[in-house]
């Protein structure tokens, strides 16, 4: 394990270096939310980095999870990332659309991570059809890579949010089969989290939407080959982007604004002004990555229950909804305030 920590390490320190060497995907500090901190010459490297893990992982692991087709999908959704990282007046309908577009080929092409089944009634009628289940997979995958996108703004959010999700994956499936499936990519992500709370590395659209594939490839999978744990904790691992997400287009549609407009009304953002006011001899670098730990803390309670109670849909539930209540009032009071 500490052999792979080392190469993990070493691989994300060389692209890194290759990325500022010819400045390749080096944030711009003022087309993002990172423009605060003042920040420049970070390379957007996530995306590159986690693929060309996954290569050296496959290479020292003949048996690894990720199939030929599969991985052919990520590097689309790779060069996607990058393009749209590249070309800063990338239309975001255009991007949805190319989003959508690979999504359904990889759902059409790789029918084992059709979603099968949520445990909740209305939902697993629509499932019974084939139309239905393929539907329904490409709504819960686009919705995730974007309300990733939306979450991504702090240093060690998304980040910190994926290993979290795969620390708990791991868990669960020791504690059901004995057995970590998952440990390598848990490690990758690992490593990048320490770069990006550094402000180091950023993973940029490249790395948001690799990673969205890769989670809901995972979840589902998993979730399909052991029926003894409970379809729900998908909801209760994945609120938090689904809900950023939605609760997003639904506040701009509200006040009337373009749906697919920047803005800095998320929750982090929020939580980022209200730290900036009062806590103003703090370095603003500081605050951006104490924004993220900040919610990376209130969600540990989440996933530490979603292991405790990974096989019981009725608690998973209620968790969810429990969540869902917390980060609301989190955000009306916030947003009430004057920060």
């Amino acid at each position: 394990m500490y052999i792979k920590i080392i190469l993990f390490f070493s691989t994300l320190l060389l692209v890194n270096f290759f990325f500022i060497k010819f400045k390749l995907l080096i944030d711009d500090p003022d087309e993002s939310f990172h423009k605060i901190e003042k920040l420049s010459g970070t390379p957007l490297s996530g995306g590159i980095y986690i693929f060309f893990c996954i290569f050296i992982i496959s290479l020292l692991d003949f048996e690894a999870y990720f199939k030929i087709n599969f991985s052919i999908f990520l590097i689309i959704i790779l060069i996607l990332g990058i393009f749209s990282d590249l070309k800063k007046n990338f239309s975001p309908k255009l991007r949805i659309i190319f989003q959508l577009l690979i999504i359904i080929s990889l759902v059409l092409i790789n029918k084992e991570i059709l979603i099968n089944k949520t445990n909740i009634e209305i939902l697993d009628v629509l499932l019974k059809n084939q139309s239905g289940k393929f539907l329904f997979t490409i709504f819960c995958i686009i919705t995730l890579l974007n309300g990733l996108n939306f979450m991504d703004g702090v240093n060690g959010l998304v980040t910190g949010y994926i290993f979290l999700i795969l620390l708990i994956l791991n868990l669960i499936m020791m504690k059901s089969t004995n057995n970590y499936y998952y440990i390598d990519l848990t490690l990758v992500y690992a490593v990048f989290f320490i770069f990006n709370i550094f402000g180091k590395s950023f993973l940029g659209d490249n790395g948001i939407y690799i990673s969205a594939i890769l989670v809901s490839f995972l979840i589902i999978n998993i979730l399909n080959v052991d029926r003894s744990i409970s379809p729900i904790i998908a909801v209760s691992l994945l609120w938090y982007p689904a809900i950023e997400n939605l609760f997003t287009i639904l506040r701009r549609k509200f006040k009337k604004n373009f749906t697919y407009l920047p803005d800095k009304l998320h929750l982090h953002s929020l939580i980022f002004k209200k730290l900036d006011l009062h806590f103003k001899f703090i370095p603003h670098k500081y605050k951006n990555s104490l924004t993220g730990l900040i919610i990376i803390f209130f969600l540990i309670p989440n996933f530490t229950l979603t292991y405790l109670f990974y096989d019981k849909s009725y608690q998973l539930g209620y968790l969810v909804v429990v969540y869902i209540f917390i980060y609301l009032l989190s955000y009306i009071l916030l947003s009430k305030n004057k920060i």
